[in-house]
C-alpha cells in the first residue's frame, strides 16, 4: 500500500510542477501576444491574473459571510 501512496505522492508532484510551468509561460507570452480587449483595461499586462484571483477572493469572502448567515445548529433538523 505504501507503494501506492508513494506512486501518488510522485504523480501529485508532477501534477503540481506542470501546472506552475504552464502557468509561467502563460504569464510570459502575456508581454509577446497582443490580445483585444473590449475595454482599455483588458490591454493591460496580466490583467486576466489580477481580475480572475481578485474574483477568486469575493468568492471565498461572500462565502464566509453566507456561511454565518445561513448556518443552522447542528440539531436544528431534530
Amino acid at each position: 500500500m505504501s507503494n501506492l501512496n508513494q506512486r501518488l505522492k510522485k504523480m501529485g508532484n508532477y501534477a503540481s510542477v506542470s501546472l506552475v510551468i504552464i502557468g509561467i509561460c502563460l504569464i510570459i507570452s502575456e508581454f509577446f501576444v497582443h490580445r483585444h480587449g473590449e475595454i482599455k483595461l483588458e490591454d493591460f499586462p496580466v490583467f486576466p491574473v489580477i481580475y480572475g484571483f481578485s474574483a477568486s477572493v469575493f468568492i471565498v469572502v461572500v462565502g464566509i459571510g453566507l456561511r454565518y448567515l445561513l448556518m443552522r445548529k447542528e440539531d436544528y433538523y431534530d
